[in-house]
């Protein structure tokens, strides 16, 4: 009889366990689907789900619940970032297909470098409150991420798909696993189909590309094609249609997605009607083309976000190109360098759209295209906000398109996207409110994941080479607050070992030229990391003089300590 009685015991401990619960009480919950803010709320979690939604006075709890105090602070849903691409960096490097310099860096060393910081972007992902990132076209390796590495470090929740089906050919980006693969036949779409389907992708994605030899319409029995065996096997179809034609045969065909904006004309009222009436989503992605321009113009315009939360060694090739010789340069960045940023219609179209589509009643989900040149991974979402914003979208709607409008279009919203009973845990516990300001979304204090919260501050230990790195973008930015931000308080400064400078407050004083010299740029000859130490030589473009020397920076903390520079 004991022995029963201690095995019930047990079996009972292990249950109780099993359904611990954490309360987070007297918050402010922003309902998404309404944008009401519902204030002196709680929320309870056990076993990863939300168990119980409602006003902290009707709350339950028990002797072992864990109580987490949101007074003053606003409980939201997870992000979802429902357009990016893992296999590329946002580097200068990682479309040769778009601008050539495989002479300067391997494409393959590129794509190695995009893997191997898989587990970078998902920590900066889940730090940034993006709990949910879908990968919409990549090589097959896509999959390795999703099924394996993903579970073996913290990360946002992944879907994929495998290779673009493909009008056009893009050899450039090919190597042994192509991330676009093109079908010339319903037989080629066919056997790609079959290869992705083992891999149980999440849905598939179609590169509806128009050009002289590939119109619209001749390609069509292709699209239709492969709707077809979409909607056989119960898959949802993406489709890269950027023209207006080309998005109504999408549509026509059955897909469900438009991942990217129509940005040759203004999209007329029956068409809006019919993307609300078949339930399409449609993915603006504002800023992606814009920042190709930027970086292949010289024109960045260093946002913030990207100098404190972007890959710092991805960031830093931006500005590669101005320790290149001009004359060796690409056509193409020479002609951007010498005329500028186009202007062009299309950003005027796209934001109209938007709007338009928005008003119509469209389903709206928020995406960046992270991964290509310019536009990196996690650092470039509060960005894609503040296109929204501007193209006329409140905050509450952007808020809606960045949580349950897009869960809801790739098929999660029973299970993530809003803050209701039964759904998984994804959630974000704000200082601030994100209705009054979309800046207020980096006031993330705690992460949950599935139910687990992470505190915010701990995803990201960067090394102490990310952190030089980090301070030579911001210097070749010329933002002294983000320069600066790099610092330890008590910094101390030596000059060919004399201490010339001490404390953050006096480099503010010294260091106000970043502001002031022309074409001020840092370029990092070499560099070599012993244990906290980076020792790199320098050649420093400062106006019209080069200035040659060594810095040796030490870190601690996160942060540099001390530098000592020998010139």
């Amino acid at each position: 009889m004991k022995k029963q009685t201690t095995l019930l015991a047990l079996l009972f401990g292990c249950l109780h366990l099993f359904g611990q619960e954490t309360a987070i009480r007297n918050v402010n919950v922003i309902e998404v689907k309404t944008g009401k803010q519902l204030p002196n709320y709680s929320v309870l979690i056990a076993n990863e789900k939300i168990s119980w939604v409602g006003p902290d006075k009707k709350l339950r709890i028990g002797e072992q619940t864990k109580i987490i105090d949101g007074t003053g602070k606003y409980l939201i849903p997870g992000l979802v970032d429902a357009h990016i691409h893992f296999f590329q960096s946002g580097s200068l490097y990682t479309r040769p297909d778009a601008v050539d310099f495989t002479n300067r860096l391997p494409y393959s060393t590129e794509r190695d470098n995009g893997f191997n910081n898989t587990t970078d972007y998902f920590k900066r992902y889940l730090r940034l409150g993006i709990t949910t990132v879908i990968d919409v076209g990549g090589p097959f390796n896509n999959f390795v991420i999703r099924d394996s590495i993903r579970k073996t470090t913290p990360s946002p929740s992944v879907l994929v798909t495998g290779p673009l089906f493909s009008i056009v050919e893009d050899k450039e980006l090919e190597l042994n696993d192509p991330p676009i693969i093109k079908v010339a036949s319903t037989d080629d779409v066919d056997q790609l189909f079959a290869r992705m389907l083992p891999k149980k992708p999440d849905f598939i994605k179609l590169w509806y590309i128009v050009d002289k030899e590939h119109p619209a319409d001749k390609s069509y029995p292709l699209v239709q094609h492969l709707a077809t065996l979409c909607a056989k096997n119960n898959l949802k179809l993406a489709v890269h249609a950027t023209e207006l034609e080309t998005a109504k045969l999408a549509v026509h065909a059955g897909a469900t997605i438009l991942v990217h904006s129509v940005d040759d004309a203004v999209i007329p009222d029956d068409f809006a009607k019919t993307l609300k009436d078949k339930n399409v989503t449609y993915i603006p992605t504002l800023l992606v083309m814009g920042n190709y321009y930027k970086t292949f113009s010289g024109r960045l315009t260093h946002h913030p976000q990207d100098l404190k939360w972007a890959n710092a060694f991805a960031y830093g090739t931006l500005t590669d190109i101005e320790s290149m010789d001009s004359t060796s340069l690409p056509s193409v960045i020479r002609w951007y360098r010498k005329h500028g940023i186009p202007k062009t219609p299309a950003d005027s179209i796209m934001s109209v759209n938007l709007a338009k589509l928005q008003k119509a009643g469209v389903n709206i989900a928020t995406g960046t295209d992270a991964g290509n040149i310019g536009t990196f991974h996690a650092s470039s979402y509060l960005q894609e906000l503040e296109a929204m914003r501007k193209a006329g979208l409140s905050n509450a709607e952007i808020l809606k398109s960045s949580t349950i409008n897009a869960t809801s279009c790739f098929g999660l919203a029973d299970k993530v996207g809003s803050i209701d009973n039964g759904k998984h845990a994804d959630l974000l516990l704000l200082t601030k409110n994100p209705l009054e300001s979309l800046q207020n979304l980096n006031s993330v204090e705690l992460i949950f994941k599935n139910g687990k919260p992470i505190k915010a501050d701990t995803l990201i230990r960067e090394s102490p080479e990310e952190i030089v790195q980090r301070q030579v973008n911001a210097y070749n930015a010329r933002n002294l607050d983000a320069f600066l931000d790099t610092y330890s308080d008590d910094i101390e400064i030596y000059q060919d070992g004399k201490l010339v400078m001490k404390g953050r407050e006096q480099m503010r004083k010294d260091y106000d030229f970043l502001n002031k010299v022309p074409n001020l740029y840092c370029e990092i000859k070499n560099r070599m990391v012993i244990n906290n130490k980076v020792i790199d030589q320098e050649k420093v473009r400062f106006g019209k003089q080069f200035i040659h020397g060594v810095a040796i920076y030490e870190t601690a903390n996160g942060k540099i300590k001390k530098v000592t520079f020998i010139e």
